[in-house]
């Protein structure tokens, strides 16, 4: 093993535990209310992520709903895949040594997409922020909100913890043919 390279137990392990707390907190992301929207005096339901997107489709609105699904349910879940296979090459030089090319790049995304996900928080606290209007509308944060940041915080910092230059430990070359 090459004395350069990192260790493997204490960047992967710290990164599967964040990563791991960030599952957990999906599911109060995913079934507790975001926020509570009231117009003319009177209240709606407390919206959850999932409600938000029926609310959306049915009132024909296809577009918003397509991607309020995607920025709220499969980016956290894509991140979460990508960092599951990331620390599963790892950990196993099967699977590291067939694409370290491609495992880069799968960090590379995961790394970028993570300064995007917490968009639908900052929705959230722009919304409460912009629209207090007294009887006339109000919207106020759930805690559903705060569990959703809370995932987008924990998988960006398990993508952080995260070394990938052990995707390339001990890889052979291979030659290049011109």
């Amino acid at each position: 093993m090459n004395i350069w390279a990192p260790r493997a137990s204490a960047s992967t392990t710290q990164s599967a535990a964040l990563a791991v707390a960030a599952v957990v907190m999906l599911v109060p992301a995913y079934t507790l209310p975001v926020m509570h929207l009231g117009i003319l005096g009177q209240h709606s339901a407390d919206t959850t992520i999932f409600s938000g997107v029926v609310q959306l489709w049915q009132q024909g609105l296809g577009g918003l709903a397509a991607i309020v699904f995607t920025a709220s349910f499969l980016v956290p879940l894509l991140k979460l895949l990508g960092l599951a296979w990331l620390l599963l090459a790892a950990n196993r030089e099967k699977f590291r040594r067939r694409r370290p090319r491609l495992l880069t790049r799968i960090y590379g995304a995961v790394d970028f997409i993570g300064r995007w996900s917490m968009l639908d928080v900052f929705l959230v606290a722009f919304l409460c922020g912009a629209v207090q209007f007294g009887q006339l509308a109000s919207v106020q944060p759930r805690p559903g909100v705060a569990a959703f940041g809370a995932v987008v915080l924990l998988t960006m910092l398990a993508t952080h913890r995260f070394d990938p230059r052990l995707l390339w430990v001990d890889v052979p070359a291979t030659p290049r043919t011109t």
